[in-house]
């Protein structure tokens, strides 16, 4: 685990927003692709087998929209001898980890998240507790508006 920083605080009591602190720290790629902004972090170093990552989606747009599945794909710094998720992930024996979440025609709105953990394991506990991650690509598989019988993205 990364050496722990104490966050620091500041008053000014002339502000009108306030502000709070969260212990603990995000470590790992972060963007946005498709309708999706994301975080990659891991949660737990160890596991007694595994490193456990958490990637967490936020959709982003301002359009609702009906989706099949949201996909990931998580690319490691380094060769895994395992790794799964909670969704049936499929693992490439190599690197890359993809997930594939099926929906049943959820329609997601701005602000909606959707989480997926990811188990790596390296050659070695050692080697194991300092996988990263170097690459992710996220995907929405965007269907039509069956019931409303209009396009794939509605105004909300």
């Amino acid at each position: 685990m990364k050496k722990y920083e104490k966050p620091v605080v500041m008053i000014n009591e002339e502000l009108a927003e306030g502000v709070y602190a969260a212990s603990g720290m995000m470590t790992g790629p972060t963007g946005t692709q498709d309708c999706w902004s994301f975080d990659v972090y891991p949660v737990q170093d160890w596991n007694g087998s595994h490193r456990v990552f958490e990637i967490k989606l936020r959709h982003h747009t301002g359009l609702e929209h009906i989706s099949d599945a949201s996909n990931v794909s998580v690319t490691f710094d380094r060769d895994l001898t395992d790794a799964y998720t909670e969704f049936g992930g499929v693992f490439d024996g190599s690197r890359t980890v993809s997930v594939s979440r099926v929906l049943l025609a959820d329609a997601y709105k701005d602000g909606d998240w959707v989480t997926y953990k990811i188990w790596a394991q390296a050659s070695d506990e050692a080697t194991t507790r300092t996988v990263g991650v170097s690459n992710v690509t996220v995907t929405c598989d965007k269907s039509l508006n069956v019931q409303g019988g209009g396009a794939s993205e509605i105004n909300p």
